[in-house]
């Protein structure tokens, strides 16, 4: 159930025009690259909390590279524990989070000074189910093999967990994941026995042999599909995809608005830059998390993840198409209309549902293209390596 029925659809008229001309072109192709042209006028300070993930240390490379320095931003990480992001922000220890809807939204009635700034990151596939060898569990893959419709199949998937125990994190994305797919099983969380743990320790847990099914992020699944553990479920057969971007406060966006573009702006550089160097950024990004993290994962799963397993627009005008458009496949509204109706009706964490005016999206994505144009390409010249 998306419950779709309490969300007004904005069609932004006022830019799809200069969104379908493709904008002006801020940064330049690899064969011209170059480095930023003005001298700042001063340094904005920007603290990112980031969790170790695959998706959410991407934004360290902008500080390998040199990005944030030629566009005048100071940006420091500050690693956080993913089920203990929206505290931290609440507690302003931080500016901006690498984070996703479901955090905004379950932390509004504490701390409605929250926002969700800006998408990029659609984790469609993300997202998995994995079950342990030898319990008798069966895949999606085949429920299918016996003949079963594919609605059937993800039905059957869910249903043969009632009575057994499942870890995961609950209120997070992934908490969701399980309650939702259980309902649309018919089921409850009172049908199942839930070990709550963050992530890493849920998975140190479920490899000691806590557990009959697991719920975590990417690079858990990584480690249990190298340890031949079974992909129950995955993607939207599991769940919605979330959408991941950044979360910041009503203040820092009121005081340091066009920080905050600037900060997107190397987002996507980032993104293009991976794009072409997809291995070179696996390496680092791997080595860093794996430092981080009992995940084991290797450069060519990060290769083989990117761009399908979850999807990362390339400029304002696919984010336009996949995120801000009701026709898109990672269409924000969807997530959140989602995550509304968990945390009201199923976990309720929420008395009310939180008004989409917590979603600044739409607006930070008119001043985007207004000041950086919808069709970048490229990235300026980089002034580290990684």
């Amino acid at each position: 159930m998306r419950g779709s029925h309490f969300t007004h659809y904005v069609v932004l008229t006022s830019f799809l025009l200069p969104l379908a001309l493709g904008g002006s072109l801020i940064s330049t192709r690899i064969a011209g690259a170059r480095t930023a042209s003005a001298a700042c006028s001063g340094m904005t300070n920007i603290r990112i909390g980031i969790s170790p993930f695959q998706d959410t240390l991407l934004p360290s490379v902008g500080e390998k590279l040199g990005w944030y320095k030629q566009n005048c931003l100071n940006v420091s990480f500050v690693n956080v524990s993913w089920d203990a992001m929206m505290t931290t922000m609440a507690s302003r220890s931080i500016d901006v989070a690498v984070y996703n809807t479901t955090g905004v939204i379950s932390t509004y009635h504490i701390a409605p000074n929250i926002v969700f700034a800006y998408p990029w990151d659609i984790f469609d596939q993300g997202a998995a189910m994995m079950g342990r060898p030898g319990r008798g569990l069966k895949t999606l893959a085949e429920f299918r093999a016996q003949g079963l419709s594919r609605q059937a199949a993800s039905t059957a998937a869910v249903r043969q967990l009632k009575g057994r125990t499942v870890v995961t994190t609950l209120g997070t994305d992934m908490g969701e994941d399980l309650v939702m797919a259980l309902h649309r099983a018919g089921m409850s969380l009172s049908d199942v026995h839930v070990v709550n743990l963050a992530t890493d320790q849920g998975l140190a847990a479920f490899l000691r042999g806590t557990g009959d099914a697991y719920i975590g992020g990417i690079p858990q699944r990584t480690r249990l599909v190298a340890d031949h553990y079974l992909t129950v479920l995955a993607g939207p057969d599991l769940a919605a995809p979330p959408v991941n971007g950044f979360v910041t406060t009503r203040a820092f966006v009121s005081q340091n608005r066009d920080a905050l573009l600037r900060l997107i702006h190397v987002t996507y550089m980032i993104i293009r830059y991976t794009q072409a160097h997809t291995g070179l950024v696996g390496q680092f990004i791997t080595s860093t998390l794996n430092k981080q993290t009992a995940a084991g994962m290797k450069p060519s799963n990060f290769v083989a993840f990117w761009q399908h397993w979850e999807h990362y627009p390339l400029n304002a005008v696919q984010a336009q198409r996949e995120i801000f458009s009701p026709s898109g496949f990672g269409f924000w509204s969807r997530t959140w209309d989602q995550d509304n109706t968990y945390l009201v009706n199923f976990s309720h964490a929420l008395k009310v549902k939180v008004p989409t005016s917590a979603f600044l999206g739409i607006q930070l994505q008119q001043a985007y293209v207004s000041k950086y144009g919808a069709n970048e390409t490229g990235w300026t010249k980089p002034t580290g390596s990684l």
